[in-house]
C-alpha cells in the first residue's frame, strides 16, 4: 500500500480556510508540522552552545583541573607556548587546545567531543591534529635528555628516595591499545593478546619523561625497540658518567649504562636477592609514570583510531602534556597514585634466552650489590 506524501503546512492552512473546519484535515496539518520539525532537528545537530565562551570561564580551579587535567595557570602558560604554532582563522586558540585536552582526557568519540565544543566532526579532527603537530614542534623544550648537571641532580633524587646509587632514569615499555589495522594485523598483537602500539620511555625520580619512543607495533620485544632507538646511541657515545646508569628489567641486556636484575635461577644469594628487591622498588617509578600518563589522559587506555600512522603523534602529544604539567605544577608524586589502574607487567624472558657477557658491567653490578647489602 502506497503512503501519501507529507502535506505542506502552508497548503494545509490555506485549504482549511477555504473549506472550513475539518477534523481529518486538522490532524493532517498537525502531522505535517511534526514531520517538518523532525526534519529540522535532523538537519541541525544538537550541540552545546557557548561552552568555551560562557561555561568554562565560570569553572573554579578545581573544576577546571578535573575537566582539563591541568590548572588554569598551567593552561594559560601552555597557550603562550603553542600560540606561535597554531593558526586561529576559524577556531580560537583556546577552543583548539581545550577540545584537545578534553578528547585526550576522556574516552569519548570525536563526534561527542565535537558537539560539546560546537564544532563539526571534521573540524575537530583537523584542529586536534593541529595541536598534536604544535606539541611536536615544542617537544624538544619539554622532553629532553638531561645534561651532566641535571643528571647529578636526578641521581641525588633517586638516592634520597630509594637509596639506590647512580640512577639517572628508569626504562620500560607500555602498551597503548588500538583497533589494529586490517593489513599486517598480527604484527600489532602484543603478548597480552590485543593490538597495540608501544610507548618506550625513560623517566626520572619525579616521573618526568627524559626520552620517549613510540610507533613500534605491539609484537616487538622491548629489547629490540631499545637496540634500534636513538637513546642507545646516546648512551653508547658516553652521555652518562661512568658511575651513572639506567635501571631496566630483565628484558634488557646488562651493560655499564644499564643495570638489570640478577637472573633468578632459584639459587640467588642473599646479596643478589637484596639487589633485585632494591632494583625493583626503585624501577617502579617508570610504571608509576605510565600509570599517571594514562590516568590523566584516559584516551590512551584505548586509542580508537583507524589511522595507525597518526597514533604515535597522539601518544607523543600526551607525553608532552604529562611533562608540561609536572614542570608547571606542584604535584605530590609520592601520594598521588594509590588508586591508579595497573599498567604493564614485566616482560617475561625465556629461561634459555642468551645474555651477552659484559665483564665490566658484571663487576659494576656486583659492586652495587655489595654497597646495597
Amino acid at each position: 500500500m502506497a503512503h501519501a506524501a507529507p502535506i505542506d503546512p502552508l497548503f494545509a492552512v490555506l485549504a482549511a480556510e477555504l473549506i472550513g473546519e475539518d477534523p481529518i484535515l486538522e490532524e493532517a496539518i498537525a502531522i505535517a508540522v511534526i514531520e517538518e520539525e523532525r526534519e529540522d532537528r535532523q538537519l541541525q545537530p544538537t550541540r552545546v552552545l557557548q561552552y568555551v565562551e560562557h561555561t568554562i570561564p565560570r569553572y573554579n580551579d578545581r573544576e577546571f583541573k578535573a575537566h582539563f587535567r591541568m590548572e588554569k595557570a598551567t593552561f594559560e602558560t601552555l597557550l603562550q607556548l603553542l600560540q606561535p604554532h597554531l593558526p586561529t582563522r576559524t577556531v580560537s586558540l583556546e577552543k583548539k587546545v581545550l577540545s584537545h585536552l578534553w578528547f585526550l582526557g576522556n574516552k569519548e568519540s570525536f563526534r561527542s567531543v565535537a558537539d560539546r565544543f560546537n564544532l563539526s566532526k571534521g573540524t575537530l579532527h583537523a584542529t586536534f591534529f593541529e595541536v598534536c603537530e604544535a606539541l611536536k614542534l615544542v617537544r624538544p623544550q619539554i622532553i629532553y635528555w638531561p645534561n651532566r648537571n641535571e643528571q647529578a641532580r636526578i641521581v641525588e633524587g633517586f638516592l634520597n628516595r630509594t637509596g639506590f646509587p647512580g640512577v639517572v632514569g628508569c626504562i620500560d615499555g607500555s602498551y597503548i591499545p588500538i583497533p589494529g589495522p586490517s593489513e599486517h594485523r598480527a604484527d600489532y598483537i602484543c603478548r597480552k593478546g590485543f593490538p597495540c602500539i608501544q610507548l618506550h620511555a625513560v623517566c626520572d625520580h619525579q616521573l618526568r619523561f627524559l626520552d620517549i619512543l613510540t610507533g613500534w607495533p605491539g609484537s616487538v620485544h622491548d629489547a629490540r625497540v631499545f637496540r634500534n632507538s636513538p637513546l642507545k646511541q646516546v648512551l653508547e657515545n658516553g652521555r652518562l658518567e661512568e658511575e651513572f646508569h639506567l635501571l631496566g628489567d630483565s628484558a634488557y641486556s646488562l651493560t655499564t649504562y644499564m643495570m638489570v636484575p640478577f637472573r633468578d635461577n632459584g639459587h640467588l644469594s642473599e646479596e643478589e636477592a637484596n639487589f633485585n628487591g632494591r632494583h625493583s622498588s626503585t624501577r617502579v617509578v617508570i610504571e608509576r609514570a605510565f600509570g599517571r600518563l594514562k590516568a590523566k589522559f584516559r584516551k590512551l587506555f584505548y586509542l580508537d583510531m583507524p589511522l595507525v600512522d597518526k597514533v604515535p603523534l597522539v601518544i607523543s602529544s600526551a607525553c608532552c602534556l604529562h611533562n608540561f604539567i609536572l614542570v608547571n605544577e606542584k604535584i605530590d608524586v609520592e601520594g598521588e597514585f594509590q588508586n591508579e589502574e595497573n599498567v604493564d607487567d614485566p616482560l617475561p624472558i625465556p629461561e634459555d634466552a642468551p645474555q651477552a657477557v659484559n665483564n665490566a658491567a658484571q663487576l659494576k653490578r656486583r659492586r652495587l650489590a655489595n654497597l646495597l647489602a
